[in-house]
């Protein structure tokens, strides 16, 4: 019990967060409480928890004693029943508790993230305005493109990015992009195993080359061929014909961007060339201070660290299809 208060002590010192949010629910059950488990369940979970209000982003008690809170886990069981509440029940007895707190009950709902399958989960009959997400500032509701997105992963068998692309193969790779690859590998790591590969094992490695175990076809990977692949390649009909990328600076006296890079056909503007033509840009206006560790210059700081990462996720979460 002492390590729970501890816990609710921290909890209750502490903002609302991506996984955490605190529910005003003295009134009644909460409306908002559907939008909120959407998010949680189609982004990384969270908890939700009863009995607490805020004012000035300052946090306190609001108490509800037991017939209250029985009355709101019935409604919850009632509502998350109905398909004009949410799509779909991810709760078990086991993630519903009412616990004690300074003598005040408060009510805790664990909402699990929704497995790949399931998503999206939303709240209405229409998932395409019902859905939504978690972000930094709270909860926020998911255009069109997002939840068609989370419907095409959820039909997959495999993973988006590693489905087999049949009749897509070797040739279909940029040589000059899988050699400057080995080449920073080799910088990193130049002992590792993989550089004695020849360029098919080596994709089968990264995961840009698959044979299915059922039906014994190969091919690329929709990732190997992002990566990888010819810029005529990518865009064939049976790829990913919509594919472009588009990096622009603007200037703050100007609408009109000053430097472009992007798909125009004059170089394989797979992903591994699209991501080290901006990097430099991007990292160019972060002064560089001399500093040695050792023998060694560190040409780096945090920031620039933070802005490949950033780069990085834009990459990986943008829809190519």
């Amino acid at each position: 019990m002492n390590q729970f208060k501890e816990y609710l002590d921290q909890l209750l010192s502490s903002q609302e967060s991506s996984e955490l949010e605190f529910k005003h629910a003295h009134g009644g059950f909460p409306g908002t409480f559907w939008d909120t488990y959407s998010a949680f369940a189609n982004t990384n979970g969270g908890m939700i928890i009863f009995g607490v209000k805020e004012k000035h982003n300052v946090f306190s008690l609001d108490p509800i004693d037991s017939t209250l809170a029985e009355k709101l886990i019935k409604t919850f069981w009632k509502q998350v029943r109905s398909k004009d509440s949410i799509n779909i029940c991810l709760l078990s007895n086991d993630d519903i508790k009412i616990e004690k707190y300074n003598d005040n009950n408060i009510i805790i709902f664990n909402i699990p993230r929704a497995p790949v399958t399931d998503r999206p989960v939303y709240i209405g009959r229409d998932p395409l305005t019902g859905t939504f997400r978690r972000g930094h500032e709270g909860d926020y509701r998911c255009t069109p493109s997002e939840v068609r997105q989370m419907f095409a992963d959820a039909n997959n068998d495999v993973p988006a990015d590693s489905r087999l692309l049949e009749n897509f193969g070797m040739d279909d790779i940029d040589l000059e992009t899988i050699n400057q690859y080995r080449q920073r590998m080799a910088v990193a790591n130049p002992d590792h195993v993989w550089l004695g590969l020849d360029n098919k094992q080596l994709l089968q490695k990264l995961g840009g080359y698959r044979i299915d175990r059922r039906t014994k076809k190969e091919g690329l990977t929709v990732a190997g061929l992002l990566m990888f692949g010819k810029w005529s390649s990518i865009r064939d009909v049976d790829g990913m014909p919509n594919y472009g990328v588009d990096y622009r600076e603007y200037t703050e006296t100007s609408e009109r961007w000053s430097h472009r890079i992007f798909s125009d056909g004059s170089w394989e503007s797979n992903l591994f060339q699209f991501f080290y033509r901006v990097l430099p840009r991007l990292q160019n206006v972060i002064d560089t201070p001399f500093r040695l560790e050792g023998s060694t210059r560190i040409d780096q700081k945090p920031a620039h660290k933070s802005i490949r990462e950033a780069l990085v996720n834009c990459i990986i979460h943008a829809a190519y299809n």
